[in-house]
C-alpha cells in the first residue's frame, strides 16, 4: 500500500488592490428620489384611484406604470397578472367565500382540489390505479379570488381595459401596444 499523496495546495493568489480612481462621478439620475409627476412632467395624473364594481363589490386598480419593470414582458400578455398585479389589495382574504371562489383559489395556489382529494380516497382503496394526490390543504381566498369568480363577458373586460388605461392617461390606440406603455416609453 502507497502512503496517500499529500494534498495539492492552491497557488495563493495575490490580495485584490483597491484601484484608484478619479474622484466619483456626479449622479445624473437620482431614483431614489424621482416620482412619477417628475418623470412625466407633461402629465397630468389622476386626483382620483380607478374603481370599478362588478357583482356588487367594488375594486380599486393603480396605475399599471407602477408595476416592477421585471414583470412588464408578462404584464403585458398575461391580463390576469396585470389585474393581479394592478388590484389594490389582490392578496386580501374575503369574507364568505362562495364554492367558486374556494376553487379559484385552490387553483391559483396550485392546491390539489377537492375531486383530487376524493380520487386519492379512490386510490388508497384500490378501486383505481393511479399515484394518490397529495393532502388536501386549507386555503383562504383572497379579493383576486372573488373578481376571477365573477361573470364578466370579454366585451366587459375589454371595457374596464379601455376605460383603465384612459383614466391613467396609457393610450394603447397609437399601435405602441401594452409593453411600451407599462414601461412608460414615448408617452
Amino acid at each position: 500500500m502507497s502512503a496517500p499523496s499529500p494534498a495539492k495546495r492552491a497557488p495563493r493568489k495575490a490580495a485584490a488592490r483597491p484601484r484608484k480612481t478619479a474622484a466619483a462621478a456626479a449622479v445624473v439620475l437620482d431614483l431614489d428620489s424621482l416620482s412619477k409627476s417628475k418623470a412625466f412632467p407633461d402629465l397630468t395624473l389622476p386626483a382620483v384611484p380607478f374603481t370599478f364594481l362588478l357583482d356588487g363589490v367594488t375594486y380599486e386598480l393603480r396605475d399599471p406604470r407602477d408595476s416592477d419593470w421585471k414583470l412588464a414582458l408578462e404584464l403585458a400578455s398575461n391580463p390576469f397578472l396585470l389585474m393581479r398585479t394592478s388590484l389594490v389589495g389582490a392578496d386580501d382574504p374575503i369574507d364568505d367565500p362562495t364554492d367558486l371562489e374556494i376553487e379559484c383559489a385552490r387553483e391559483r395556489l396550485g392546491v390539489v382540489s377537492e375531486d383530487a382529494a376524493a380520487m386519492a380516497e379512490l386510490v388508497a382503496d384500490g378501486q383505481v390505479n393511479r399515484d394518490p394526490a397529495p393532502e388536501p390543504t386549507v386555503v383562504v381566498p383572497a379579493l383576486i379570488d372573488r373578481f376571477t369568480a365573477a361573470d364578466l363577458p370579454t366585451w366587459k373586460l375589454n371595457a374596464l381595459f379601455e376605460n383603465w388605461h384612459r383614466h391613467y392617461k396609457i393610450d394603447l390606440t397609437s399601435s405602441k401596444g401594452i409593453l411600451t406603455a407599462l414601461l412608460g416609453a414615448g408617452e
